[in-house]
């Protein structure tokens, strides 16, 4: 079932031609962690899509090892990185790094890939300081 589902996307992906990425470490319910793999890209009738494409096994936190995970997704399903143009990780060296890190090696690859980092992350990191400095505030 889970591969009908994951060739329909690929098919549905291809179709569009561009596509952007977004990876992150997610923890499972027993503090495993796996690297979960997002595509988005603009279906047929125009409408933008985030479609949940899978986890990937644990490969540890340095960005090689994640990069060639990724690299080794789309090969997998014979989807051409020349037409990624967007990926997005939170603002960990080892994701954002501009000369090491994930992004850095995938625009090695395919120049035209712009990086956004997730804001998600980055309001999550805002919510925590301001809760600090309330905190800091309060005593």
């Amino acid at each position: 079932m889970a591969e009908k589902v994951i060739s329909a996307i690929v098919e549905e992906l291809k179709s569009s031609t561009y596509y952007s990425i977004s990876v992150d470490s997610t923890p499972d319910i027993s503090n495993v962690d796996q690297l979960s793999f997002v595509i988005r890209y603009v279906n047929s009738i125009g409408e933008p899509v985030d479609r949940f494409f899978g986890f990937m096994e644990n490969i540890g936190h340095k960005a090689e090892p994640i990069a060639e995970a990724i690299f080794s997704t789309f090969n997998k399903h014979n989807i051409d990185i020349k037409f990624l143009r967007g990926q997005s990780y939170d603002n960990a060296a080892n994701m954002s790094g501009a000369y090491s890190g994930v992004q850095a090696r995938i625009k090695l690859v395919a120049p035209l890939v712009d990086f956004v980092p997730c804001s998600a992350h980055s309001l999550n990191l805002i919510g925590l300081c301001a809760a600090i400095s309330e905190e800091e505030e309060g005593d």
